[in-house]
């Protein structure tokens, strides 16, 4: 009897330390980045800059607010991926991406992210409230933002606008979520190069 209960034991404390080591075993984390736009080979910059652009603040949803992955899994429901997370903070990854974003759209302009304080004064900046930024249960990327053009020089609100883009994603997974959200990004930075383009104020800067 003694005999069987130690082999009971023997077997119970091998499945006890297998059950250990299946637990202590995680998923690894996936980090991903944004895709900016590549600066069109045939831009030629002039000799000397038209207009100092700055890109911010930007300030993103309190439900943006974190390093996993957000989809939308209905009208009023959200999951987030603990181990399918941003490479970088995303309010910054934005700003950064966008600000590449206007450089190879207005090659002859200077634009930088904020803080731009290294820089010296910028002619104009661009206020962007991100407000949603996350793919859906349909498989779709979606970027809703609101933006505000301010001129420098006046201390003036010059122009200001709404974006709400949706690009189609090419799989459920969540690298193809990111590079369909990095085409919403890249198309809102066109609509914002056209308003910095189109605006007769911000001519007066040149």
């Amino acid at each position: 009897m003694n005999k069987m209960r130690l082999r009971y034991l023997y077997r119970l404390n091998i499945f006890a330390a297998c059950l250990l080591a299946a637990c202590a075993t995680t998923p690894e984390t996936h980090f991903y980045v944004l895709n900016p736009l590549s600066a069109p080979p045939q831009a030629a910059k002039a000799e000397a800059p038209e207009r100092l652009i700055g890109v911010g603040p930007v300030t993103v949803s309190a439900l943006l607010e974190r390093r996993q992955i957000v989809t939308r899994t209905g009208d009023n429901s959200i999951a987030s991926s603990e181990f399918h997370q941003w490479a970088a903070p995303l309010k910054e990854a934005i700003t950064e991406t966008l600000a590449q974003n206007l450089s190879a759209l207005l090659p002859n302009d200077i634009v930088k992210a904020y803080p731009w304080s290294a820089y010296g004064e910028m002619d104009a900046h661009i206020v962007i409230d991100i407000v949603r930024f996350e793919s859906t249960a349909a498989q779709t990327a979606e970027l809703a933002a609101n933006w505000s053009l301010m001129d420098d020089k006046t201390l003036r609100l010059v122009k200001h606008g709404q974006a709400r883009i949706a690009r189609p994603q090419a799989g459920s997974g969540h690298t193809e979520a990111v590079k369909a959200l990095s085409e919403t990004l890249q198309e809102f930075g066109r609509q914002l190069a056209d308003a910095l383009l189109k605006n007769n104020d911000l001519e007066k800067m040149k």
